[in-house]
């Protein structure tokens, strides 16, 4: 009895299979001169529409991106004292990964110091990031998805402002280390889709320099990356075992595993290995380790822990605090979703086998638009700046799904498993960015680097995956996909005009020369107020003061005056505190004590706490030490009981016994 030969695996390197183009026709030949010269329009149109864009919402919101007083000022303050020779985690805290801050102070260094240097710097990081997901959405998709996509992430997630207090985009977010993170993934997810579709392993090299960059800033970036390669890996190990059916052949797997494994050591050595050793030669081995390695070392510190379980406010940050409420909410938006989505999908596939009918051919896009209309209901009034919570779910299901089927497909050998295993590996990314946002899921915050992966997954998927033609209907595919991106556009468009009117409110300047920028004025915030009165007040009131301390936050106040603070902490709001810990504080300020204080009123309601100072939490034996050692020299603005309130003391140490009257410690109306 002959046995049956088993079929011969096809690589799962091959190219993937042809996906039908929404803009051109896959019916042309390729060398045709029409469809050259169509190609060459099309693709002048995309990209002049693309640049327009970014041009336009770069010109609307020009230096208006930043907060004046909270987050972004720290990121300045840190590069600028590293451009000085300072160290990271030494001289200064650095509460994520270090290459933005060397990347910065390098840039300080070469072109001077100076918002601007950061902001062209940050312009220049977010071209590449377009490039790279146009780059990845290209490889799986079609022109129109390619397109959509990159024209949602530029105006809903590069330069979207939905807040009051802003630091949540690309040319300046709220720490460099999540849009520096977020292009050390796409990097990486870029060279593996060209890896898997050319086999060269030389592809693996960029995607480790990309896990390199992830490495190096902060723990969701890195998490995703891993995950990505993860896949990778064992979609490529699956196949090898298939291909090698003997058992004396099986080595042949873990060799193939191993040199794909060292291409990638190498390409992310090729930067960690130059960081480890500036940290070496400026401070010696245990410091170069830590920071070499610093964002692992935040993420299994049990100190972090301890504050992530002991603290009310950073559970209700993560959405721990009700973990079921934020649960079956997340999961009755992402059924609505789902809905959503299968109705216009049914609604597609009927009207494709139904389009020779007259009445279908009106039923078949109303049901669409009903269908379309109902998500809108179903989120309500803010259903655009819910959709983080909607898409949670439906992205982690979806992308399982594809990682499963990848490597059954890697396993048999399938022809069009090189498409599926590229759709897993932005799938995986997708979902991994979103475990954060699990129990709380928010677009108008930390969504602008969380988020992006998976709405442009969710396109993906409805403009082409779930829109491919019918056998002797190549135009029927049509509606699914166009309906969908009108919904898109609808969205963008109305997203897009909150972060333009947001942006147009701000038109008070601060600061000067090369640091300046524009913020509300002070009728809408009192935020820049306060801080032009920091530099106008310290500028008046003292001649040799060295250093200079901010309490509870303003270490711009230190940027723009280019004065150090000798304390290593920068922060005293509660979440740092609870970090911190207020006694090391302390500590610090009798060994170090600063030649003048600023304090400000600030109202933490948001935190959950009343005020600066009001409670051994939020910073009472700092003031009272403050209070023993420091006396006020001077007063600026008028009391209001805002947020960030207008006031500000600048105190001296104390030439004589006279008490400070503790005026912070009470409610200012």
């Amino acid at each position: 009895m002959s046995k049956k030969k088993r079929p011969k695996p096809v690589s799962v390197t091959q190219p993937k299979a042809e996906v039908a183009p929404i803009w051109s026709s896959p019916a042309e030949k390729p060398d045709g001169l029409t469809h050259r010269g169509r190609e060459v329009l099309l693709s002048a149109v995309e990209w002049l529409s693309i640049a327009g864009i970014f041009i336009f919402m770069l010109s609307q919101s020009w230096l208006r991106w930043m907060d004046p007083l909270i987050d972004f000022p720290r990121d300045l303050y840190l590069a600028w004292r590293v451009s000085e020779g300072d160290l990271l985690y030494k001289d200064v805290a650095n509460w994520y990964g270090p290459l933005p801050q060397l990347a910065e102070g390098a840039g300080f260094h070469l072109f001077g110091v100076g918002i601007d240097t950061v902001v062209w710097m940050n312009i220049v990081l977010t071209v590449g990031v377009v490039l790279l997901v146009w780059g990845i959405f290209g490889a799986l998709g079609n022109r129109l998805s390619r397109w959509l996509g990159v024209v949602v992430f530029v105006v809903v997630f590069a330069f979207g402002h939905y807040t009051t207090i802003a630091n949540y985009n690309f040319i300046a977010p709220y720490v460099a280390q999540s849009t520096y993170g977020f292009a050390g993934l796409v990097l990486l997810l870029w060279a593996l889709l060209r890896q898997v579709k050319s086999a060269r392993p030389g592809w693996l090299g960029l995607a480790g320099l990309g896990l390199a960059i992830a490495y190096l800033d902060k723990p969701e970036p890195l998490l995703a990356s891993v995950g990505a390669l993860f896949v990778y890996g064992t979609a490529q190990f699956l196949y090898l075992v298939r291909k090698n059916q003997a058992a004396t052949d099986w080595r042949a797997a873990w060799t193939g595993a191993g040199r794909s494994c060292l291409w990638v050591l190498g390409g992310f050595f090729s930067l960690w290995l130059p960081v480890f050793l500036y940290f070496l030669v400026r401070g010696g081995l245990t410091y170069a380790w830590l920071a070499a390695n610093y964002v692992p070392h935040t993420v299994l510190n049990t100190r972090f822990q301890d504050t992530v379980e002991h603290s009310h406010l950073t559970q209700a940050f993560f959405g721990w605090d009700q973990p079921w409420p934020h649960f079956f909410s997340h999961v009755r938006a992402g059924a609505g979703l789902v809905l959503v989505l299968g109705l216009m999908l049914a609604a597609s596939r009927w009207w494709v086998q139904s389009a020779s009918h007259s009445p279908a051919r009106v039923l078949g896009p109303l049901i669409m638009l009903v269908a379309a209309g109902l998500g809108a209901w179903l989120g309500g009034a803010n259903y655009w700046m819910d959709v983080g919570a909607a898409l949670v779910f439906p992205v982690m299901l979806a992308a399982a799904g594809v990682v499963g089927w990848s490597w059954w497909a890697a396993w048999r050998g399938r022809a069009e498993a090189a498409h599926w295993q590229s759709l897993a590996l932005v799938g995986t990314a997708a979902a991994l960015m979103l475990a954060r946002m699990f129990l709380h899921g928010r677009i108008y915050q930390f969504g602008f680097f969380m988020m992006p992966l998976a709405v442009l997954f969710v396109i993906h998927l409805v403009t082409v995956e779930a829109a491919r033609p019918q056998p002797g209907r190549p135009l029927a595919h049509w509606l699914l996909p166009v309906v969908f991106t009108l919904l898109v556009l609808w969205g963008v468009t109305t997203l897009g005009g909150v972060s333009l009117r947001v942006y147009a409110r701000k038109t008070a300047s601060v600061g000067e020369g090369r640091d300046r920028f524009y913020t509300y004025p002070a009728r809408d915030s009192t935020s820049g107020t306060l801080l032009n009165l920091m530099i106008h007040v310290f500028r008046l009131k003292t001649a040799n003061e060295k250093t200079l301390a901010v309490f509870p936050e303003g270490i711009a106040a230190n940027y723009h005056l280019r004065v150090r603070s000798p304390l290593a902490e920068l922060e005293f709001h509660p979440v740092a505190l609870g970090y911190v810990g207020v006694p090391p504080v302390v500590d610090e300020l009798k060994s170090h004590p600063p030649d003048a204080i600023y304090l400000h009123f600030r109202n933490y309601a948001e935190f959950g706490e009343k005020y600066f100072g009001d409670n051994d939490a939020t910073g009472r034996p700092i003031m009272v030490w403050i209070a023993a050692n420091y006396e006020r020299v001077a007063r600026g603005g008028q009391t209001k009981n805002t947020v960030t309130g207008n006031v500000i003391d600048l105190l001296t140490p104390k030439v004589k016994p006279a008490a400070l009257p503790l005026y912070i410690a009470e409610p200012i109306n």
